[in-house]
């Protein structure tokens, strides 16, 4: 659709709706609060559509349709090959459109139409989710390899005041990390905060400060032999890493649904 046609459709939704969906200017639109349960609702419809074609095609066929996917690089690579295997064994003909990016987006990214998301969980019950833990990471401290930095660690105590730290700019990394800084009345030194584990090893590696990113981040990169795990680094919570939908999703989608149970069968093999 050109730029006018959609204006277009917009203003129709939004004049039969009674409210404004969407606050334009030249470069950027934004949804408004109605525009959000808006988008909720033609997600479930569309979904809700995917049942009623299944249903009136009988059971028996041959389950079709598309199933989005977000994971970060790291979970990509490490945690999504072996479960899209068997789902595609299983369901050849649903097309799998995955995304990439940094996994502190992921829960927001079930709000904007995403089916499931790989990441990192938080450790609490919502009414919203369905979440399905598959393993669980250490997040280690890293410094800069052979450095002043690596050495300033080694001392005892060490002062953490005087570390610059890198960190994650959100999600439950950082939660961890801030407990972490109150409970030892430290008062940050924080060089830079970036969305995203692989920028965090990054600035590590180059020297800019230390870092706390989980395991798999680090055995997976390519930037691992320039930093050194500090082994006297806070005991910060492991990350909780697996899979989470919407539990509306589960409801209206027989895709969904046929993903969510080749994990569980994934799991029960583990």
């Amino acid at each position: 659709m050109s730029p006018s046609a959609v204006s277009r459709s917009i203003q129709r939704l939004e004049q039969q709706l009674g409210h404004t969906l969407l606050i334009r200017d030249n470069r950027s639109a934004q949804l408004t609060r109605q525009g959000q349960v808006f988008l909720e609702y033609a997600l479930e419809v569309v979904k809700r559509h995917e049942t009623l074609q299944h249903d009136l095609k009988g059971h028996a066929d041959v389950l079709r349709g598309q199933l989005s996917l977000f994971a970060s690089v790291t979970a990509s690579q490490s945690i999504l090959p072996d479960v899209l295997a068997d789902f595609r064994d299983r369901y050849p003909e649903i097309h799998i459109q995955l995304e990439t990016g940094y996994a502190v987006n992921a829960l927001t990214r079930l709000g904007e139409g995403i089916d499931v998301v790989v990441a990192a969980l938080p450790d609490d019950d919502d009414d919203q989710f369905e979440k399905r833990i598959i393993t669980s990471i250490p997040l280690l401290t890293v410094a800069p390899a052979n450095s002043k930095l690596s050495e300033a660690l080694r001392a005892e105590p060490v002062e953490w005041a005087n570390i610059p730290l890198v960190l994650p700019s959100t999600g439950q990394a950082r939660v961890n990390i801030n407990s972490w800084i109150r409970d030892q009345r430290i008062t940050a030194n924080v060089y830079a905060e970036v969305p995203g584990n692989e920028a965090i090893l990054s600035l590590v590696a180059l020297g800019c400060g230390v870092g706390f990113v989980p395991s798999l981040v680090v055995e997976d990169s390519p930037l691992a032999d320039r930093v050194e795990v500090v082994e006297g680094g806070p005991q910060l919570e492991d990350f909780h890493v697996g899979f989470c939908t919407r539990r509306k999703n589960l409801l209206v989608s027989p895709i969904v649904r046929a993903f969510w149970a080749t994990i569980a069968v994934d799991a029960e093999q583990a």
